[in-house]
Parts: C-alpha cells; sequence; structure tokens
C-alpha cells in the first residue's frame, strides 16, 4: 500500500469518462498504443499513450468509455506525447482495462 494522503490531495485528481475514438499502435513504439480521447466540450479531445500495446489490439478501445486522470502534466513519451493518463488495473503485470458503462457521457466527472 502507498502512503496515506488527506482528502484535499485527492481532491486535485481530475478524473473523468473518456470516449476512445481512435487508438493506433505506432511504429515507434513497442509497448504504447496512441489513443484519441473525448472528454466532452469542457476539454475537448486529447491524445493519450497508453501502455497497452503487447496486450490489446487497438481497435479494442475505440467506441468505448475509460477512466482517465485529465489534469496530469503533459510527457512525452518516445515520438509521442501524452496529454494524460488512462486507469487500469495491474493483474500480474497486465494492464486490465475498465470499462465504463456507454451511456456516460465524454467529461463526467469521476468522484
Amino acid at each position: 500500500m502507498k502512503d496515506t494522503i488527506e482528502y484535499p490531495e485527492f481532491m486535485k485528481l481530475d478524473l473523468r469518462v473518456g470516449l476512445v475514438k481512435t487508438a493506433e499502435a505506432p511504429e515507434w513504439s513497442n509497448k504504447l498504443l496512441q489513443l484519441t480521447v473525448d472528454f466532452g466540450e469542457d476539454i475537448g479531445e486529447r491524445q493519450i499513450l497508453a501502455g497497452a500495446k503487447n496486450y490489446y489490439e487497438p481497435e479494442e478501445f475505440v467506441g468505448n468509455n475509460y477512466l482517465f486522470l485529465v489534469n496530469l502534466a503533459e510527457k512525452k513519451l518516445g515520438q509521442g506525447l501524452s496529454q494524460g493518463m488512462m486507469l487500469m488495473a495491474d493483474e500480474a503485470d497486465k494492464p486490465v482495462k475498465i470499462e465504463l458503462p456507454a451511456d456516460l457521457e465524454p467529461g463526467t466527472v469521476v468522484r
């Protein structure tokens, strides 16, 4: 278990529902998938890089809602730029997708 945090620290995280619009496996990476994710009108679309290339085909993500951290600082990974983070479960060192219900609107805040 990681260190205990206080509630105000947790409230700094901006967790949102994101709808994956496109996904591809860039040739420049052996690990990353490049996702275009819709976060609704307030945020718009962002590019998210997810370390899932060795476990999933890109098309498995398209059209589905997932949980994302949207206020993480942008980070250059390889030749790409990630503008957030897709949250996945870690089971036996394999990332496991956490699909959210289809009727949730992109950009919905998760508390």
